[in-house]
């Protein structure tokens, strides 16, 4: 398999493992808890590692969930989207808010260390009441987490071919906006941390897998497309080609790019993803970089805190929630 095509180049003990993209769901439970094991007896895996599986709501039943936390599954991120059966039905999802709704209080019971719901706010489908309404149940429902996303219009998408042919009104980005901000209004009403501009959790769960990406920490990724980061400079993807990716591993020869990061490369990712966390960035790893920085971005550092877009002491700089709305903007004008 590729995971063992790939060890030589790790030496890391994994501290989580995340099942997600496409429907891993669907695969049998005895898979999952092979590959775990087989993990645990290579490279092994750190006591109390965080173990997800990304789960659609119709898959969630009783003897699945058994089946899960034999295999090893610790944590599931379950792909709710919307409540509203409108919505769902115009993103293609084959389950109902309803499912959802039983799913997750299947999972809830079934003594998971943490449960998330992943939600899309938005769409052209979703009013402001509807996503109140939404929010007001995911906070109060019993999940320990919530990953929450803009709906976008990718290209070759059925969603931007009807919005060309006129099927469908565009995004609207002042309705996202309200939406985001809704979301760290509840946030702060119900008193979860919103540690990453996508992610909010109750005290005490975030989630480690998430954390460890956007801080730049090394990952290993396996399947078609799939990407890996060595900690430092390194990045590589699998092809996407699915035919080309199993005729590789059969060979033993996986088809992949990579890239060596700049120093330049390597702040500018340091930039886009440390101001995503709640915490910030810290400026210092920018100094020991490149020590010219500062300098040429003090005009602008000063502009940004003058509007309240961004705090900045002891050499972090952080978004307010009014800069979290402006976060793709601010990060272009602060990188080299």
């Amino acid at each position: 398999m590729e995971y063992d095509l790939q060890l030589p180049d790790w030496t890391e003990t994994w501290e989580t493992i995340y099942f997600g993209g496409g429907t891993p769901s669907l695969l049998p439970a005895k898979q999952i808890g092979s590959f775990i094991e087989h993990v645990k007896m290579t490279r092994g895996i750190i006591p109390g590692a965080e173990i997800t599986l990304e789960a659609n709501p119709e898959d969630v039943t009783d003897e699945n969930i058994n089946n899960w936390k034999q295999a090893g599954i610790n944590r599931i991120s379950l792909g709710v989207q919307s409540l509203s059966d409108v919505e769902l039905q115009a993103m293609n999802r084959v389950h109902s808010a309803a499912v959802s709704v039983s799913a997750l209080k299947l999972l809830i019971n079934s003594g998971f260390v943490s449960v998330n719901l992943d939600l899309i706010y938005g769409s052209q489908w979703l009013s402001d009441d509807a996503w109140k309404e939404t929010l007001d149940w995911a906070f109060n429902c019993g999940a320990q987490h919530i990953s929450a996303y803009a709906l976008t219009s990718e290209p070759n998408t059925r969603l931007e071919k009807d919005i060309n042919l006129g099927k469908v009104s565009p995004l609207d980005d002042d309705k996202q906006a309200r939406h985001f901000e809704l979301l760290q209004e509840f946030a702060e009403k119900y008193g979860w941390l919103h540690y990453e501009t996508s992610n909010l959790c109750q005290p005490g769960y975030e989630a480690i897998h998430n954390s460890n990406y956007w801080e730049n920490k090394p990952y290993l990724g396996l399947g078609p497309s799939a990407h890996s980061f060595d900690g430092k400079r390194n990045r590589r993807w699998n092809i996407s080609d699915n035919q080309a990716y199993v005729s590789g591993i059969e060979n033993q020869h996986p088809k992949f790019e990579e890239e060596h990061l700049s120093d330049n490369d390597f702040i500018n990712e340091l930039i886009i993803t440390r101001l995503r966390l709640t915490k910030g960035l810290n400026t210092e790893l920018i100094d020991q970089i490149n020590s010219l920085w500062h300098e040429q971005k003090r005009e602008i550092i000063l502009e940004m805190s003058e509007k309240n877009l961004i705090i900045y002491e002891n050499k972090r700089i952080k978004l307010t929630p009014i800069g979290r709305l402006l976060s793709d903007a601010i990060s272009r004008e602060l990188m080299l």
